[in-house]
């Protein structure tokens, strides 16, 4: 309910915040709560969010029971999945490799990118290496606007 407030420029339009420009993080079932909150904002809105992180975590079933989309015909190529990464360790015992496979599966493969980082547990981003993939991710989907700029043309 949050985030629809947040986004629902029909309330006041000088203070909504664009669905693309909001970025989801979160570790272990943080992470899973993250990535569930993506596939239904899909399912009830398409209109996908900035994107989404997941450390060593991701939704892990098909749906949740009862979950019964607007509007939802069952046909996904109509609908836009939110971007995601997922960072998993090569010894995480909680979210395995094999976990992030699966879960690619059920989310839209097309839209969902895993880096595993090896010799690393289940943790927090540790590392130069996961952090630079993070950065990686972000600087491929974060809009900057200037707005000292705006309105300014070449005459």
């Amino acid at each position: 309910a949050l985030l629809s407030s947040l986004t629902d420029h029909s309330s006041n339009e000088s203070s909504y915040w664009i669905p693309e420009r909001v970025f989801m993080f979160g570790f272990s079932a943080g992470a899973c709560l993250a990535m569930e909150l993506c596939r239904l904002w899909k399912l009830r809105r398409n209109v996908p969010l900035g994107g989404v992180i997941c450390i060593g975590g991701g939704i892990k079933t098909e749906s949740l029971p009862g979950c019964v989309a607007v509007n939802y015909n069952g046909d996904d190529d109509q609908y836009e999945f939110t971007d995601v990464l997922i960072i998993t360790g090569s010894k995480d015992n909680v979210y395995s490799q094999k976990m992030a496979a699966k879960t690619t599966s059920i989310y839209d493969g097309s839209k969902v990118q895993n880096h595993v980082q090896q010799g690393k547990g289940h943790g927090m981003i540790g590392s130069r290496e996961e952090m630079q993939t993070v950065m990686e991710f972000l600087s491929k989907r974060l809009v900057r606007r200037m707005s000292s700029m705006e309105d300014m043309s070449e005459k």
